[in-house]
């Protein structure tokens, strides 16, 4: 599913990416810049930051795969 010419998924490796990146600036750096103090709850919600990033990326790789192989006339699945 979605091979490209690497062998891997490239949705994978932006969604972690993404969603480092967003657990990063949503539960480190905004609530710094605010002064609150980070707890060890908060950083607990890595996983789910991690998960959110990869179904991002899954349905807009998806999406973008569909419209190159329609954009070259072949069917969609």
């Amino acid at each position: 599913m979605f091979d490209t010419s690497f062998g891997l998924k490239t949705w994978i490796i932006p969604g972690l990416i993404w969603g480092i990146c967003m657990y990063i600036m949503m539960t480190i750096i905004l609530p710094l810049m605010d002064g609150e103090l980070i707890t060890w709850r908060q950083l607990y919600s890595l996983p789910i930051w991690l998960i959110g990033g990869l179904v991002m990326q899954y349905f807009q790789f998806k999406h973008i795969y569909k419209k190159g192989r329609r954009e070259i006339g072949e069917k969609t699945d």
